[in-house]
């Protein structure tokens, strides 16, 4: 009995611990079964209500290369965003950028990636993880990029 005690002490003390702690910020997949040009024109509009610059809204198109060889996207990214949330060690104000592929065969696959770091002495300081509060902000635009591609059946 005291050992499930203990036990149960421990794991609780861990997931009290996990849950206050940074989180890891992967990149977001999301899959569609529409027109990749479709899935733009839906994008840039959406990405740009949520405050951000689109840096390429009008030359999309890429080729990239991979392990099995070139692989044509369509790719959008913006600019830095000033969050409004601030590194306690540094005073710096986080900034995020996203940078989003999308897929041109059907069904195709978006892929999300949030960006985001502050500038210190004139050097970008890049991060993998986020507090929560920093965590919310940064998933903002692939969370609501997944329900747009949900809502609208693209």
């Amino acid at each position: 009995m005291l050992s499930k005690k203990i036990l149960f002490t421990i794991s609780l003390s861990l997931l009290l611990v996990a849950c206050s702690g940074t989180k890891v910020v992967f990149p977001k997949q999301i899959e569609y079964n529409t027109y990749s040009q479709k899935v733009v024109d839906a994008f840039i509009p959406f990405i740009q209500s949520k405050g951000y610059v689109v840096l390429n809204p009008t030359d999309t198109r890429m080729t990239t290369s991979t392990a099995n060889g070139f692989l044509t996207v369509e790719y959008l990214e913006t600019d830095w965003f000033n969050s409004g949330i601030y590194d306690e060690a540094s005073g710096n104000e986080f900034v995020i950028k996203h940078k989003i592929w999308i897929t041109i065969e059907r069904p195709g696959t978006v892929t999300v990636e949030s960006i985001f770091g502050y500038m210190n002495d004139g050097e970008m300081k890049i991060f993998t993880s986020a507090p929560q509060k920093l965590y919310e902000v940064v998933s903002i635009v692939p969370e609501s990029l997944n329900n747009l591609v949900s809502s609208k059946s693209l």
